[in-house]
């Protein structure tokens, strides 16, 4: 009976979360799922899960004090759960108390000496952090643990990326994906950093990624830019018109349409999709800019002028903008 509850209470955080209302509404829909969560820790106050539950549900609404507070509870109860003591970094790291959470890993790590995920999680936060020598240690102790693990290989490729070792970073991606195939994210970037160097065998990447993935919109994107980049125009805005078909309100596929097909001097078909991207995004100023340029182009000089000021208005640092109502109130 007590699981019946328990899933009755998450099925009501769930609808609770993804509802919208006024903000009275909110406020007694939240104090709803807190009273419920309270009730079924009072009559199992020892479920070290139901206090997780709780610091979940705390930790989305950024309660971030009473959130820690259930994971330490549930820590109490149960410290044997390494996830417990990922969510408590993570809310620390997300309330801004880097050092709490880097201490709170750390004790993990020593806890569990022999659990990779630990490993990983310390070398992904030192990396949030910055600190690149201690995030490159830990990924080395997952090695030490299991020599072909794809993802301490992932993690290295990604520190040296940041340290701007092009050639090492490379090589560490690409063990990683000898090692496992399915990493797309890798893929990705293999491509990207091939590509910054002038290696024409970057579109294979990409290739090999959206073979992983079919409908991956980062894939997609990463070799239609190529493409794009490389003067095959076309096969660009296919790529394109795929990611739209996946997601219409994807707004790269809009803007870097409609710039191809200015480079081509179709202003009208460019037009609209820079219309589609400020009719899909009001907030878009580089959808009002380039709908402005088209607009100027088709003999619109009042509807361009309205749409760079309205550029400006919603970015005051777009020079391009910025100069073109200076040119057009001439």
């Amino acid at each position: 009976m007590k699981y019946l509850w328990r899933l009755s209470v998450l099925l009501l955080v769930i609808v609770l979360t993804n509802c919208k209302g006024d903000q009275v509404a909110e406020v007694n829909s939240e104090n709803n799922v807190l009273n419920s969560l309270g009730a079924l820790i009072s009559q199992s106050p020892d479920d070290a899960s139901l206090y997780i539950d709780r610091a979940k549900y705390l930790y989305q609404q950024e309660s971030y004090d009473a959130a820690i507070k259930d994971v330490r509870e549930a820590i109490s109860i149960d410290s044997l759960q390494p996830s417990f003591h990922y969510l408590l970094s993570d809310i620390y790291l997300d309330y801004y108390q880097s050092k709490n959470a880097i201490r709170t890993l750390v004790k993990a790590e020593r806890q569990f000496p022999n659990d990779i995920r630990t490993k990983l999680k310390l070398s992904e936060d030192y990396m949030i952090l910055k600190d690149y020598e201690n995030a490159l240690i830990f990924a080395h102790k997952i090695l030490n643990i299991d020599p072909l693990n794809p993802d301490a290989y992932f993690m290295i490729g990604l520190i040296n990326q940041e340290n701007n070792k092009t050639d090492n970073a490379i090589a560490s991606f690409k063990k990683s994906v000898e090692l496992d195939p399915e990493q797309t994210d890798a893929w990705i970037i293999l491509g990207d950093l091939l590509d910054s160097i002038d290696d024409p065998t970057a579109i294979e990447y990409y290739d090999a990624a959206i073979e992983v993935d079919r409908d991956n919109i980062s894939a997609l994107h990463s070799k239609a830019f190529y493409l794009q980049n490389h003067n095959q125009q076309a096969e660009a805005i296919e790529l394109y018109e795929s990611i739209k078909k996946l997601n219409r309100q994807y707004e790269p596929a809009y803007l870097n349409t409609g710039i191809l097909l200015l480079s081509q001097d179709s202003i009208s078909q460019a037009y609209d999709q820079f219309n589609i991207l400020v009719n899909n995004n009001p907030l878009s100023d580089q959808g009002f800019y380039y709908r402005g340029i088209t607009n100027e182009l088709l003999g619109n000089p009042d509807l361009a002028l309205e749409d760079y000021k309205t550029a400006v208005r919603i970015n005051p640092k777009h020079q391009k903008a910025l100069a073109a109502v200076t040119s057009q109130g001439k």
